[in-house]
């Protein structure tokens, strides 16, 4: 499934966000030119509302996600950031990779699906082989074959 809604331009292997609130706005402004949103602005609200239900961030990893009027088609934006980044974990854990998942606003759980494909994968050889990525080619085959 993960395969049919990411790709080389919804990935970023140096994302320049210094805070969560641009983070947000670097991944959300992937979906964007890449038209799998139509409106950023509106994405985000959505993306802040699911947020403000609790962190969506395990073990170093943060999968912002919302299901929104905004999406047009479903997509994930893929974003790696080495150093970390502050996201108001509960163990204070930096994550440092990022995945914002966009679902379409309706009676699809698809998202529920793509977060329990994401989650078989995160563990401590999926994070190494991210970090050790040198190009979105192989963000995107750590991705697929992990």
């Amino acid at each position: 499934m993960i395969g049919n809604i990411v790709n080389l331009n919804l990935i970023k292997t140096d994302l320049s966000a210094k805070n969560k609130e641009e983070l947000f706005q670097e991944l959300a402004g992937l979906l964007y030119v890449n038209d799998s949103i139509t409106s950023v602005d509106e994405f985000l609200t959505d993306i802040k509302i699911r947020e403000e239900l609790g962190v969506t961030s395990t073990d170093g990893i943060a999968y912002p996600h919302a299901k929104s009027k905004a999406v047009i088609k479903p997509a994930i934006a893929v974003g790696v950031k080495k150093d970390g980044l502050e996201y108001g974990d509960e163990d204070n854990i930096k994550p440092t990779i990022f995945f914002m998942i966009a679902s379409p606003d309706g009676g699809s759980d698809q998202h529920i699906y793509i977060l329990q494909e994401l989650f078989g994968k995160f563990g401590e050889e999926f994070i190494e082989n991210m970090h050790s990525a040198q190009n979105k080619t192989q963000v995107l085959d750590v991705l697929l074959n992990s």
